[in-house]
């Protein structure tokens, strides 16, 4: 094990944070770190980093500063924890995602546990806005289908596919990337579901729920991507987590459709 990889496993498994010498101790060069658990220093030092690794370590965004010490980057503990709980194909997607258990009801009618993105941000801030005349851009049968899409698309692991086509992504398409022979079994209720959604809410209206619900793309990249006016991204989203919020049944008094 190298010395970046040895000192990210102490912090890691010890709490442990890098700090400077104190001014007493000249047993170690002025370049030199130790790593104590948790930022006390009157712990034993568990480890102790060179100059060269500390700035390798801040390169690779793994520490961050905080006063005098040096501690593990948030993002970092988040893929680790993913990485190692599903391994390395989940940990770059996991980092940008803040994921809590949840009980959804789904279109049939069965109560299932969900991993909920909650940092959403990009939908989450459009769900939070207001209209010009003050009232709210969205009702709360559609920030409900919005968000219960955004989970059925996590657990469905279409987001792992890197294109920016979304043809063939319904299931009147032909779309031979993101066949289920290359997705979990897991993972096929989720992708059904998403499909289905999709080729409810039709043409169109679809880039618009991936976008920024699945993908948590901007307005402004959805825009961009369509090359649809400033200003429309808004109103395709209104109308498409209208017909979304159908499907879900999130309307009170409403069945879900499927």
């Amino acid at each position: 094990m190298n010395a970046l990889n040895k000192t990210l496993k102490l912090m890691l498994d010890k709490q442990g944070h890098i700090l400077p010498q104190g001014q007493a101790n000249e047993t170690y060069k002025s370049d030199t770190y130790i790593i104590v658990p948790r930022g006390d220093r009157r712990s034993r030092p568990i480890g102790w980093v060179n100059i060269s690794v500390l700035k390798r370590l801040l390169a690779k965004g793994a520490v961050t500063q905080k006063g005098a010490a040096y501690i593990l980057c948030d993002s970092y503990v988040r893929r680790s924890a993913a990485k190692a709980a599903h391994g390395p194909t989940h940990a770059h997607a996991n980092q940008h995602r803040d994921l809590e258990q949840r009980d959804i009801y789904h279109p049939d009618g069965i109560k299932r546990p969900a991993r909920i993105n909650r940092r959403l941000s990009v939908f989450h801030k459009l769900a939070g806005s207001v209209n010009k005349d003050g009232t709210a851009f969205l009702q709360a049968d559609e920030i409900e289908a919005g968000e219960r899409f955004a989970a059925d698309y996590d657990r469905s692991m279409m987001a792992a596919v890197a294109t920016q086509n979304y043809t063939g992504v319904t299931s009147g398409g032909k779309n031979r990337v993101n066949t289920a022979e290359n997705i979990s079994i897991s993972a096929m209720d989720a992708r059904k579901r998403v499909m289905d959604a999709l080729e409810m809410v039709g043409p169109g209206l679809e880039r618009a729920l991936v976008s920024l619900c699945g993908r948590d793309w901007s307005l402004g990249q959805l825009e961009a991507q369509e090359k649809w006016a400033s200003g429309s991204g808004r109103t395709v989203l209104k109308l498409a987590l209208s017909r979304l919020s159908e499907y879900y049944g999130c309307k009170p008094g409403i069945s879900a459709r499927r």
